[in-house]
Parts: C-alpha cells; sequence; structure tokens
C-alpha cells in the first residue's frame, strides 16, 4: 500500500512540473541561501516555453514570482515543436507599450529585476506584478533589446484592462485583458486571433 502511495506522489509531482515547470539553467545555490541571490543571467534554458504563463505565474506560485505579462520569442511564428529550445530566440529582451500616436506609454526596461528567474528561461519576456502593477489602454506591443533595439512590433492595437479580471484558467484568451501572450501566439492558432508565435519580425539577426 506505501509503495503505491508513493508511486502515485511521484506520478502527482511529476505532472506537476511538467504543467508549470521551473526556470531554465538553474544556478547551484547553498543550503539555506535566500531564494533569490544576487546574480546576473548568462546562460539561458528551457522553461516550458509557448505555454500559457499566467496560469502558473498568476496562481500556482508565491506571490513575488507573479506575472502581469508573459510570453515566450521564437525564432520564427511556425515553430513545430516548442519544447525545442534551439527554436526559442535567446537573449535578454523588454516589452514596450505604444499607444496609436507612436507614444511609449510603458517601458519595460523600467519594470525590471535583473535578478529575477524569469531571465534563465530562453525567450522568455515578462513584466512582475510586484513591479508594474496593471496596464490599461490600448496598445502596440514592442520587443526591444538592453539598448532599444527594435526586435518586433505587433500589427494590431491590443486591449489591456485589468489583470485583476484575467482569468488564465477559465478565460485565457481574453481579447480585453491580452496579458498571456502565448495563449493566442500558438501554432497552428485554432483561434485564429494571431498569425502564430511571437517572432522577431522586425530584426531577425538579434535572435541567438
Amino acid at each position: 500500500m506505501k509503495k503505491r502511495l508513493f508511486l502515485l506522489f511521484l506520478l502527482t509531482f511529476s505532472f506537476y512540473l511538467v504543467n508549470c515547470g521551473g526556470g531554465g539553467d538553474i544556478l547551484d545555490e547553498e543550503e539555506g541561501e535566500e531564494e533569490y541571490p544576487t546574480f546576473q543571467v548568462v546562460t539561458q534554458g528551457w522553461h516550458f516555453q509557448g505555454r500559457n504563463c499566467l496560469a502558473c505565474h498568476n496562481v500556482d506560485l508565491a506571490s513575488e514570482k507573479h506575472l502581469l505579462i508573459g510570453g515566450t520569442v521564437f525564432k520564427s511564428a511556425d515553430v513545430s515543436n516548442p519544447d525545442d529550445i534551439t527554436q526559442a530566440c535567446g537573449g535578454n529582451f523588454y516589452l514596450q507599450f505604444v499607444d496609436q500616436y507612436g507614444n511609449i506609454i510603458y517601458d519595460g526596461r523600467n519594470y525590471d529585476d535583473p535578478n529575477s528567474e524569469g531571465h534563465k528561461g530562453k525567450g522568455n519576456i515578462f513584466i512582475l506584478k510586484r513591479i508594474l502593477q496593471n496596464l490599461n489602454g490600448d496598445f502596440y506591443v514592442r520587443i526591444i533589446t538592453q539598448d532599444g533595439t527594435l526586435l518586433a512590433q505587433s500589427y494590431t492595437l491590443h486591449t489591456f484592462t485589468d489583470i485583476n479580471r484575467y482569468d488564465p484558467r477559465n478565460n485565457p484568451v481574453d481579447y480585453f485583458n491580452r496579458f498571456s501572450c502565448n495563449t493566442c501566439h500558438t501554432y497552428p492558432n485554432p483561434k485564429g486571433s494571431a498569425p502564430g508565435f511571437i517572432y522577431p519580425n522586425i530584426s531577425v539577426n538579434l535572435c541567438k
């Protein structure tokens, strides 16, 4: 009986890891160290890229790991296997939100924790909710490098209303709260709401 219970525990734990896993190449930490050691991430690895980021990061994880917005950048819009880490776009990228007149309203570089574990996942684009609490308005979404070089930009305005109204489990594709990028940016996409994965549609050469 104990053996069966142990096997059941292992299966359940494995299922949790597959659906809401951790971040990339985790650095070794001494026992008793703080959860967020101070370091600059150099290597990037697998982080369940292409999944609904907020289904874990706004539901299952601690509040300091909650995301305001999150997604994955791939090397092309039609990657056939998002689990292939070589198809994710490497590098630390940032989000910008631009109004219909071209004004930058939010710049992700102003809302960043460089020591966040989110930087360990290859292709991750995100803003932590503890740093920026909400987005409100209609914006073109840009992805830029640290020096402001444009990597990608949306062709349509994206509506954001209230992160507290976004339900990542029961209504992940919410056209009034587009906080979880990967729910629309998938391939093939049965929703028809995006042409495929997020990819460097402006500067392909910046994708490592």
